[in-house]
């Protein structure tokens, strides 16, 4: 594989990482703070299970880590810049929107 494919591609699976709105939310709370899958679970009062995959899915698009403390995972952001993105699309939106409804 050409490197510029690999770029690609690493490109794409953190871009699919974020094509969720609840992981969205989850990588919001993780910028506060540390989180274990059951309280963050609480948080969003969303099933464990559900949680669970999701950090799984955000940390193999490279966007958190985990650190274990004896039996508690506390997972982290390790991107915050990812933030930044999601700050673009937000302005981004709402330009669009602001153009549409000025048109009417």
């Amino acid at each position: 594989m050409k490197p510029i494919e690999r770029k690609y591609k690493q490109w794409a699976e953190i871009f699919k990482a974020l094509s969720n709105p609840l992981r969205l939310v989850m990588l919001e709370k993780l910028k506060e703070k540390p989180w274990c899958v059951c309280a963050l679970a609480a948080e969003l009062d969303v099933d464990k299970s559900i949680v669970s995959k999701y950090l799984s899915q955000l940390k193999s698009a490279g966007l958190i880590e985990d650190t274990r403390r004896g039996t508690l995972v506390e997972y982290r952001l390790t991107a915050p810049c990812i933030l930044q993105l999601a700050s673009c699309v937000q302005e981004t939106v709402q330009e669009k929107w602001k153009n549409l409804l000025s048109e009417e």
